[in-house]
């Protein structure tokens, strides 16, 4: 196992925060078309960790 920098191991959890919590400030500030928007930034946590969860494993 090779060593990983600090932003291979920050990038994607980073990216995930500042969506979500754009959806959450979207949600709370905007009323129209966007909300499907914001929900879906909302749940993209969840869909990723179920699509992980899911995944089948591999064998070693």
């Amino acid at each position: 196992m090779r060593n990983k920098s600090l932003k291979q191991i920050f990038l994607w959890p980073a990216v995930i925060a500042v969506v979500s919590f754009t959806g959450l400030l979207t949600a709370l500030l905007v009323d129209d078309a966007r909300e499907l928007v914001s929900n879906a930034a909302v749940a993209l946590p969840i869909l990723i960790a179920a699509y992980y969860w899911l995944k089948p494993r591999a064998k070693d």
